[in-house]
C-alpha cells in the first residue's frame, strides 16, 4: 500500500494484482463469447414471435408504440410529497421542463415545451384544463390527490427496465426512492449505474490522506464492477473540470466539493488539511481526473480477463447552471477514448447542442455510443425532432440509444415516453417518404435504439417481444366481438378507471359544489340522446365498487330501440350491457329551478360495454376511437373537428297542434333584421350556457330558412368535438324550450328553402396526406353518405342550389356548392357539407376517417376538382375533371354502397367500421322506414303523403 510519505505515482491506478475471481453468477454465460466493448453487433435476444420488421407505415407506428423501452438512464423518484411542500425545500414541478435555474422558473410557461407538455397531458389526463396557467396549477392539484402507485403506474407504462443513477442529490428532507422500489412497476428490474464522484466523495469523508481514500475507492470501483445489480457507471466530471481529461501525474491533487470550489492536498497528503484554491492556481491535473481513469483502468483490466465491460456514460452537452457549457463539448473526450479502446463511453443527452460531434465519435470509434435523453420534455418538439435527426446523420442505430433522464418527478418519464414516440414517428415518416431507408430498416432503427443498443451494450439478457398489429387488432364477425379497450380514463390501466373517474368527478364536484344528479348519455343509432339521470352519490359509490369504472346497466336492446320503443332485427330485452361514462366529457347541464342561481345537474357521454368490460362493437364512441386508431397506424394524427350547428327555431305549442310555425319569417342569412326578435336573446342564453360547461361558440348567425340560425363550435379532437356538439345540441333544445320554442335539427322543415346541416369541419398531420385521404373519402362518398345523412328525410336536403353540397362527388377550393370544400391547403382544413342533425355523429366522423384512411394507405389520387359551376352542370364537365359518382339519393341507395354485389358482404369500408357495424346500421334504417316513417306515407285527403306531418314529427325528436 501506498503511505502518505510516498509519491503517488502513475502506476498507482494500474489495477491490484491480487484481483479477486467473479463470484460464479458472474460468471461466462455458458457457450457465450464475452462480448468486448464497442461490438455493432444488432443480435437481440428477441423470441421468435416478437413482431419487428413492418411492411407498412401503420406497422412501423405499431413497433414505435409497442416497443418495450429500455430506458438507459435515468434517476430516482421522489417519496410522495404535495407541491406545496415541494416548494417549500426549493423543488419545484416546472424543474419538469427546464434546466433553468430557480430564478428563471418563472419564465417556464411561456417555452413551446411548457406548452407541448400541457397538451400532452391533456390528451390522457381530462382533469387538466385548456388554459395553460390553470391547467398547470389544476395538474399540480390533481398530482397531489393521487395515490402514488397509481400516479407511478401511469408514469412509467411502457418501459422494459430503467438504468437508474441514484447518486444525485435529493431535496433536503425529502428522500428518493431506492432503485428496487421502481421494479414493481416495469417488465424487468431496474438496475444501478454508479457515479463515480458520488462515490468518491462519500468515501472522502471518513479517510485522512489520499492514499488511504485511494486504496479504498478502488476497492469500491471493483466491487461494483463484480455487482450483477450495477449495469455500468457515470461521471460528471463536465461539471467541474471539463471534458477535456488529461491524464494524471500524481503530485497535486485538488477535488470539488457542493461548498468551496477547489481544494489542495497539503504535502502531507491529509484530505482535511486541503485549503481552498483560486481556479488559476490549479496546475496539472484534478482528482476528478483520477476518478474517471480508476474505473477505466479497472474497466480494462476486467474486460482483459474475459467478463464483458459495462458502459460509463458522461454527461454531456446542456445541463445546470453549474455547468460551463464549452467544456462539455463532449469533442474533448476524443483522447481519452482513444486511450481506453475497451471502455464502452457512453455520450448522455444527445451532448446537445453539440449532438453532431458526439454523432462524429459515435459512427468513428468502436467503444463510444450516443445516448439522446434530457431533451424531453424541455426542448420544443421542433427541436426533439432536428435533434433526432442530427442523431441519426452519422450515429449507426446499434450505436444510438434512447433514455429519459427521469429525475424526482413521474412527469420526466411520461412526457419522455409520450413525446419520444410521436417525434420518432414524425422523423421516420419524412425519411420513409424520401425513399432513403426500406420499413424494414426504418423497423430496425427503431427497435435499435428503443431496445437492442441498451440491451447488448449494458449486457441486459433482455428479451424483446412486440405483439403484431393483428393480435390486437383481430375481431370476429360478431356482434359482441371484443375490440381493443380504447377508453381514455386512465391510458392503459383499464383496472383502474373506476378510480379515476372517480378523481375527475370529485375535482368537478369540488368546483360545482351543488350539483346533486349526473346524466349518463349515450347516442343511439337513430341519433337520439339515451339519458339517465342518477343521484351523484349513487354514481360516486359505483364507482368505488367498480374498478373498471361502470356505473350502470341497462337492457342490450339499448341500440336497437326506435323511438317509439320498437326493437330492431337483431336486439333484445334479455341481458345487460354496461354503460361506463367517459368524465373527459363532464359538462354542465343548464337545467335550473326558477330563481336557482347555480345548476344542479352535470351530464357525461358514455361508452357501452360487455359484461365483460369490453366496448361492444357496435358502441358509437367505440366506432369512432377504432377509427382514429386505425388512422393513427397509418401516420396520421392531431386529427381537429369543428362543427356547424345549424336549427331552427320553431314554437313548441303550434308543434304540438301539428305546425310548424317559426320565430321569424321575415328571416334570410345574414341579416341584422333576424336579431330584431327574441331569437337574440335565446342566443345570448345559449352561449352564455355553453361558456358555463367550458364550451366555446366562434360566433353565430341568422341561416337562410325562416327561424333558421347557425353556431360554429371550436376545433377540437374528434371525440370530444362530438361530445361537445351532442351537449351544445342539448343545451340549445333546452334554452328555447325555456321560451316556449324548439330548437330543431331537422334537414328540411320547408320545401323551397335551404335545410339544416351539421358540416363538419376536419384537419389533419401530416398535410401532404389530404388529397389522398379526401380521394378516400370521394371514392366512398355513396357509403359515407349512410353514416353522415342519418335518415331518409336526410336526402330531401341533398338537391342542387341550395348550399347543400350538391349531388356530385367532387371537391372545391372554397366552393361551396361541392360535397368536399378545401377551406386552408396549408392546414389540411376542409369542410364535408353532408351531413346533418339525425346522423349518429360518432358514426359520421368515423366513416370520413376510415375512408380516408383507406385513401392515404392505398396512395389514392385526388380527382373531381369543381372549380366553376360549369363543373357539374353537364356530362362533358364532369367527364373532364373525373367527376364520375353521383352522391346517394335516398337510404337505400346509401346503405347499398356499404356491401358488396351480393348484397351480403360489407365492403373494405365498411369492415373498416367494426365487425357488425354495417350490417346493424342496415338494420336500425330499414327498421326506422318501417315501423317508423312509413306511418307518414298514408295518402292526405288530397292523395299525398303527409310531408307537413313527417317534417312535425322530425323537429319534435331532433
Amino acid at each position: 500500500m501506498v503511505t502518505s510519505e510516498q509519491t503517488v505515482e502513475n502506476d498507482a491506478l494500474s489495477p491490484m494484482s491480487s484481483r479477486p475471481e467473479p463470484s460464479t453468477s458472474q460468471a461466462i454465460r455458458e457457450s457465450e463469447t464475452a462480448e468486448t466493448a464497442g461490438s455493432n453487433s444488432s443480435n437481440t435476444n428477441s423470441t421468435a414471435s416478437a413482431f419487428t420488421v413492418a411492411s407498412t407505415l401503420g406497422e412501423l407506428n405499431h413497433i414505435i408504440d409497442n416497443c418495450p423501452l429500455i430506458d438507459n438512464h435515468g434517476h430516482p423518484l421522489l417519496e410522495k410529497r404535495s407541491c406545496a411542500q415541494l416548494e417549500a425545500v426549493g423543488a419545484n414541478l416546472l424543474q419538469v421542463l427546464t434546466e433553468a435555474d430557480a430564478n428563471s422558473l418563472k419564465d417556464v410557461p411561456t417555452t413551446l415545451a411548457y406548452y407541448r407538455a400541457i397538451q400532452t397531458l391533456q390528451k390522457d389526463f381530462p382533469c387538466l384544463s385548456n388554459n395553460g396557467n390553470d391547467g398547470w396549477e389544476n395538474w399540480k392539484k390533481f398530482r397531489d390527490d393521487t395515490d402514488e402507485t397509481d400516479f407511478t403506474k401511469i408514469c412509467l407504462a411502457g418501459l422494459q427496465t430503467i438504468l437508474l443513477d441514484d447518486g444525485i442529490d435529493f431535496p433536503d428532507k425529502i428522500n428518493g426512492r431506492e432503485v428496487s422500489w421502481h421494479s414493481q412497476f416495469l417488465k424487468s428490474p431496474a438496475r444501478r449505474i454508479v457515479r463515480l464522484e458520488h462515490v468518491a466523495e462519500g468515501l472522502m469523508k471518513n479517510n485522512q490522506t489520499f492514499a488511504q481514500w485511494d486504496a479504498e475507492f478502488k476497492a469500491a470501483v471493483r466491487a461494483a464492477i463484480r455487482d450483477p445489480e450495477v449495469a455500468g457507471f457515470k461521471s460528471i466530471i463536465c461539471y467541474n473540470d471539463g471534458l477535456g481529461i488529461t491524464y494524471p501525474d500524481g503530485r497535486k491533487w485538488v477535488r470539488p466539493a457542493p461548498e468551496l470550489y477547489r481544494y489542495e492536498f497539503p504535502k502531507d497528503g491529509s484530505i482535511q488539511g486541503m485549503r481552498e484554491i483560486a481556479p488559476n492556481e490549479v496546475m496539472g491535473s484534478t482528482i476528478n481526473d483520477w476518478v474517471v481513469h480508476v474505473l477505466a483502468h479497472e474497466m480494462t483490466a476486467y474486460v482483459k480477463e474475459g467478463f464483458p465491460a459495462k458502459p460509463l456514460q458522461f454527461h454531456t452537452g446542456f445541463g445546470d447552471t453549474d455547468l460551463r457549457l464549452a467544456k462539455a463539448d463532449p469533442s474533448l473526450l476524443q483522447d481519452f477514448i482513444e486511450r481506453f479502446p475497451l471502455l464502452p463511453i457512453v455520450l448522455l443527452h444527445a451532448s446537445y447542442p453539440f449532438t453532431r460531434q458526439a454523432g462524429y465519435l459515435a459512427s468513428s470509434y468502436k467503444n463510444v455510443y450516443l445516448d439522446f435523453g434530457l431533451i424531453w420534455p424541455k426542448l420544443s418538439q421542433e427541436g426533439q425532432e432536428s435533434v433526432l435527426r442530427q442523431v441519426l446523420e452519422l450515429t449507426p442505430s446499434s450505436k444510438a440509444m434512447w433514455s429519459t433522464d427521469g429525475v424526482y418527478y413521474g412527469e420526466t418519464y411520461y412526457l419522455a415516453i409520450q413525446q419520444s414516440r410521436e417525434v420518432l414517428k414524425t422523423v421516420l415518416a419524412e425519411i420513409h417518404s424520401k425513399g432513403n431507408a426500406s420499413l424494414p430498416n426504418l423497423s430496425n432503427i427503431v427497435t435499435d435504439i428503443l431496445f437492442n443498443t441498451a440491451n447488448r451494450i449494458y449486457n441486459l439478457d433482455l428479451q424483446l417481444t412486440i405483439q403484431p398489429p393483428s393480435a390486437s387488432t383481430s375481431h370476429h364477425r360478431t356482434e359482441n366481438s371484443k375490440i381493443p379497450a380504447t377508453i381514455s380514463n386512465m391510458p392503459g390501466h383499464t383496472n383502474h378507471r373506476g378510480l379515476e373517474s372517480l378523481r375527475i368527478l370529485k375535482a368537478f364536484l369540488a368546483k360545482h359544489r351543488d350539483i346533486e344528479y349526473i346524466r349518463l348519455n349515450w347516442l343511439d343509432h337513430s341519433a337520439i340522446l339515451r339519458t339517465r339521470i342518477l343521484k351523484v352519490n349513487h354514481v360516486i359509490k359505483q364507482l368505488e365498487d367498480n374498478v373498471n369504472g361502470s356505473v350502470i346497466g341497462v337492457a342490450k336492446a339499448a341500440l336497437y330501440l326506435l323511438a317509439n320503443c320498437y326493437i330492431a332485427p337483431g336486439g333484445s330485452p334479455i341481458g345487460e350491457w354496461r354503460l361506463v361514462p367517459d368524465f373527459a366529457s363532464l359538462r354542465l347541464h343548464p337545467h335550473k329551478h326558477t330563481g336557482e342561481k347555480t345548476c344542479k345537474h352535470a351530464t357525461a357521454m358514455c361508452w357501452i360495454e360487455d359484461e365483460e368490460q369490453s366496448p361492444i362493437a357496435i358502441c358509437p364512441r367505440n366506432i369512432l376511437a377504432t377509427a382514429l386508431s386505425r388512422a393513427d397506424a397509418a401516420g396520421l394524427r392531431n386529427f381537429k373537428v369543428g362543427f356547424e350547428v345549424e336549427f331552427c327555431m320553431f314554437k313548441q305549442a303550434d308543434l304540438d297542434n301539428g305546425k310548424l310555425v317559426p320565430i321569424t319569417s321575415h328571416h334570410t342569412w345574414s341579416t341584422s333584421r333576424a336579431f330584431q326578435t327574441q331569437a337574440l336573446d335565446i342566443l345570448e342564453d345559449i352561449d352564455s350556457r355553453l361558456a358555463d360547461a367550458g364550451i366555446k361558440i366562434e360566433q353565430f348567425h341568422s341561416e337562410a330558412a325562416q327561424g333558421q340560425f347557425e353556431l360554429i363550435l371550436a376545433p377540437l379532437p374528434p371525440m370530444q368535438a362530438v361530445d361537445n356538439l351532442l351537449h351544445a345540441r342539448e343545451v340549445i333544445q333546452y334554452v328555447c324550450a325555456q321560451y316556449g320554442y324548439r330548437g330543431s335539427v331537422s334537414p328540411k322543415p320547408f320545401d323551397g328553402e335551404p335545410g339544416s346541416a351539421s358540416h363538419m369541419h376536419i384537419s389533419f398531420q401530416p398535410v401532404d396526406k389530404q388529397w389522398s385521404f379526401f380521394a378516400g373519402v370521394l371514392d366512398e362518398i355513396r357509403a359515407v353518405n349512410a353514416l353522415t345523412l342519418g335518415s331518409e328525410m336526410s336526402y330531401d336536403r341533398i338537391i342542387e342550389g341550395y348550399w347543400a353540397g350538391g349531388v356530385w362527388a367532387c371537391w372545391g377550393r372554397q366552393h361551396r356548392e361541392a360535397p368536399l370544400r378545401l377551406v386552408e391547403e396549408e392546414k389540411a382544413h376542409w369542410e364535408v357539407k353532408t351531413m346533418d342533425g339525425l346522423a349518429n355523429a360518432y358514426l359520421a366522423v368515423a366513416g370520413v376517417i376510415s375512408a380516408g384512411t383507406i385513401g392515404v394507405e392505398e396512395q389514392r389520387e385526388i380527382y373531381g376538382e369543381a372549380d366553376d359551376l360549369k363543373s357539374t352542370s353537364n356530362e362533358h364537365e364532369r367527364q373532364k375533371r373525373g367527376i364520375k359518382t353521383r352522391m346517394a339519393s335516398c337510404m337505400k341507395d346509401a346503405l347499398d354502397a356499404l356491401f358488396k354485389e351480393d348484397t351480403d358482404t360489407p365492403t373494405k369500408f365498411a369492415n373498416r367500421l367494426g365487425p357488425g357495424v354495417a350490417e346493424h346500421v342496415r338494420v336500425i334504417k330499414v327498421a326506422e322506414r318501417e315501423h317508423l316513417l312509413s306511418q307518414f306515407e298514408t295518402l292526405d285527403a288530397n292523395g299525398k303523403p303527409d310531408v307537413i306531418g313527417k317534417r312535425v314529427w322530425a323537429a319534435q325528436w331532433y
